[in-house]
C-alpha cells in the first residue's frame, strides 16, 4: 500500500540531503524507517521489487520536491544565518547518539576494539572535514564526457554513503568537488535551463547505481558484524559533528539564537528518537 506519510518522511530526508554534513540515513533512523528502508533497497532488484518500489516510491517523490523546493530556503539560512542554522544541524545529529548507543547494548557488547575503531571513525571524518573543499562551478564548466562520467561515479559515492546514518552524501560531494556543480545545475534546472539536464541525468543515475550497490552490502555488515557496524554508525555520528561545526557566535544575539537552535535540534532528535526506537 501506498504510504502517504513517506512523502513527508521523504521530505526531511531530502532536505539533508542538501545540507553538508547531515545525514538522510540519519533522519530514517530517527523517523523509525531505518531498516524498512535498507531493505526496500536491498530487495529493488528480487522478486519483492513490487513492494520496494511501493515502500520507496513516495520517499524518492518526498526527496526529490525537497531538493527543488528547498534548496533556495536553505542556502538562505546557511548564507544569512549561518552560525545557529549550524548549530541547530549539530543538536539534531547529537541527539541520535544516545538512541544508538542503547539500542548497540555497548555496555555489553562493546570490547577496546569497538571503541578504538569509533576513534578511527572519528579522527577520518575530522580529517576529511579538513579536505579542501572548492570545487569548479557549472557555470565556467563546458559540459563533456569525463564530467559526467566524474559526476556519474560522484553520484554513486554519494548515494552509497547516505544509507549510513551520520555522513551525508552531499559532505561527500563537497569533498571530493561536485557539490557546487550539481547545486548550480539544480538551481538552473529549477530556473528553466534545460542545458544542466545531462549533468542531472549522470549524477541521478550514479545515485541510483550507488543505491542498489550499497543497500545489499550495509545489511549484510549489520547482519554479520553487528557491533563493529554500530561503533563505525556511532563514530560518523560524532566525525559529522566537525564538518558541521560553524565556530562560535560573535555576538550575544547570535550567542542566544545559537543556544535556541541547538536545544531545539537536540529536542525534536531526542523526542523523534525515543518515540521510533528501533534495532537497526
Amino acid at each position: 500500500m501506498f504510504k502517504w506519510m513517506n512523502l513527508f518522511r521523504g521530505f526531511l530526508m531530502g532536505i539533508c540531503e542538501i545540507i553538508p554534513g547531515v545525514s538522510s540515513g540519519t533522519m530514517a533512523l530517527l523517523l523509525g524507517i531505518y531498516d524498512q528502508f535498507l531493505g526496500a533497497i536491498g530487495h529493488i532488484v528480487s522478486k519483492h521489487y513490487k513492494k520496494s518500489i511501493i515502500f520507496l516510491l513516495p520517499l524518492v517523490i518526498g526527496m526529490g520536491i525537497a531538493i527543488l523546493t528547498m534548496s533556495s530556503l536553505m542556502d538562505y539560512l546557511l548564507t544569512q544565518h549561518t552560525i545557529p542554522t549550524h548549530w541547530f544541524f549539530i543538536g539534531m545529529v547529537l541527539g541520535v547518539i544516545p538512541m544508538l548507543f542503547s539500542i548497540s547494548n555497548y555496555k555489553v557488547e562493546f570490547k577496546a576494539a569497538h571503541y578504538i575503531l569509533m576513534a578511527a571513525t572519528i579522527i577520518i571524518l575530522y580529517w576529511l572535514s579538513t579536505v579542501n573543499e572548492s570545487g569548479t562551478s557549472v557555470a565556467s564548466t563546458d559540459i563533456s564526457l569525463i564530467m559526467l562520467i566524474g559526476l556519474f561515479f560522484s553520484g554513486m559515492l554519494a548515494s552509497a554513503v547516505m544509507l549510513l546514518p551520520g555522513i551525508s552524501g552531499s559532505l561527500v560531494l563537497l569533498i571530493i568537488g561536485a557539490y557546487p556543480i550539481i547545486m548550480r545545475a539544480i538551481s538552473e534546472f529549477t530556473s528553466l535551463n534545460f542545458e544542466v539536464v545531462p549533468l542531472l541525468v549522470a549524477t541521478g543515475l550514479g545515485i541510483v547505481s550507488g543505491l542498489l550497490l550499497a543497500g545489499r552490502g550495509i545489511q549484510f555488515l549489520l547482519r554479520n558484524y553487528t557491533y563493529i557496524t554500530y561503533a563505525v554508525i556511532i563514530g560518523l555520528l560524532f566525525g559529522s559533528v566537525f564538518p558541521i561545526y560553524p565556530g562560535l557566535p560573535d555576538t550575544a544575539g547570535t550567542w542566544f539564537w545559537s543556544i535556541v537552535s541547538l536545544s531545539a535540534g537536540l529536542a525534536i532528535s531526542t523526542y523523534m528518537g525515543s518515540k521510533n526506537r528501533q534495532s537497526i
